[in-house]
């Protein structure tokens, strides 16, 4: 409708230029009205144009309002029909009479390898509840030196980007005997890892590794693979709730994390050899 007033407006406008050069009859005066028609024109046409986009950008914008509209009218529905009792789902709990088989693989272990109690943990070098953990596990092999082995896996969370590097610190020390060692440095120094996540190799240097093969094994695929291996195992073992650190005692799950509750398990589970 708007492109139709305009192409009548030009074609009257035209009209009567061509009339005012009739009774002008002058040469110039119809060059002149000739250049002013095309302008004119030109203009139009641009206006047209305009309008044109103009109702495309209109268009668009209805649709999305129209498919913005759908799609809270469906979240209002689906939030009509919960029912009115729903609460939010807890986590399934650990069951203490569960046993998960876990392999041992190529992980640090520390104690005999026949000891009767074997205690599992996956353990992030960035999160300071395993920086706590690590006290406790001491205390439990003092206690028990013939009768527990504690076997430490990877579980470098996420969210702590220097966990993982870190990790490989550890799975490097461990090439030269120094596992223990090396991670007993970084946990008491976690916080740092944030500012400078090579405070391991210092680490290194100061425990007296060799520093070439130590590099080295820092680019070797297989720790990464190690890594990798030790947090599936965590994954898919079926253990609800995980996290880090965790712990399983001859396959099952603690409920609860002190020496007493640890001390209490092992007893039992020494009273069943």
């Amino acid at each position: 409708m708007i492109k139709s007033k305009a192409v009548k407006l030009f074609f009257v406008i035209a009209a009567g230029f061509l009339i005012s050069c009739e009774i002008n009859n002058s040469e110039n005066t119809s060059n002149e009205v000739k250049e002013n028609l095309e302008v004119l024109l030109e203009r139009i046409t641009s206006l047209d144009k305009s309008i044109k986009e103009t109702k495309d950008v209109q268009q668009v914008i209805s649709r999305k309002i129209t498919s913005l509209e759908k799609s809270i009218n469906n979240l209002v529905l689906a939030s009509n029909n919960k029912p009115a009792d729903n609460k939010k789902q807890q986590p399934p709990k650990a069951d203490p009479n569960k046993v998960y088989n876990i392999p041992i693989g190529d992980s640090f272990t520390k104690g005999p390898e026949d000891a009767a109690v074997t205690i599992i943990e996956w353990s992030d070098f960035q999160w300071p509840y395993c920086a706590k953990s690590v006290s406790l596990i001491d205390d439990i092999l003092k206690k028990y030196p013939n009768d527990v082995r504690v076997v430490i896996k990877q579980f470098p969370l996420s969210f702590h980007k220097q966990a993982r590097k870190a990790s490989l610190y550890a799975l490097a020390a461990d090439k030269q005997g120094k596992y223990k060692e090396m991670s007993d440095k970084i946990f008491e120094n976690y916080r740092n890892l944030k500012s400078n996540e090579d405070l391991p190799r210092q680490y290194a240097e100061e425990l007296g590794l060799d520093m070439v093969k130590f590099d080295k094994d820092m680019q070797d695929p297989a720790l990464e693979a190690r890594i990798d291996r030790e947090v599936n195992q965590l994954k898919q073992s079926g253990i609800p709730r995980i996290a880090a650190p965790k712990f399983l005692i001859n396959g099952k799950e603690p409920q609860g994390r002190s020496l007493e509750i640890y001390s209490s398990i092992i007893d039992a589970e020494l009273k069943k050899k």
